[in-house]
């Protein structure tokens, strides 16, 4: 969960800096501050996500890890 989260968080982050810069014309210091708070963003919410997922899936709910569910 944590690594999905750290590689969304970094691609997110610099497609957010490059296109602020290229886009929205914004300033090299304001892409600075933004590549490191939507990378942020996105690794948190992706890892949150990821673990609400496997929490569904958990022990009683009837759904293996693999996402099927279990013969009755």
């Amino acid at each position: 969960m944590a690594w999905a989260g750290i590689i969304l968080g970094m691609v997110a982050g610099l497609c957010a800096a490059v296109m602020g810069y290229a886009f929205a014309g914004l300033p090299w210091w304001a892409c600075l501050l933004i590549y490191p708070v939507a990378g942020t963003a996105v690794a948190l919410l992706a890892t949150a996500l990821l673990y609400w997922l496997s929490e569904a899936a958990g022990p009683g709910s009837g759904v293996t890890p693999g996402g099927q569910l279990a013969a009755a």
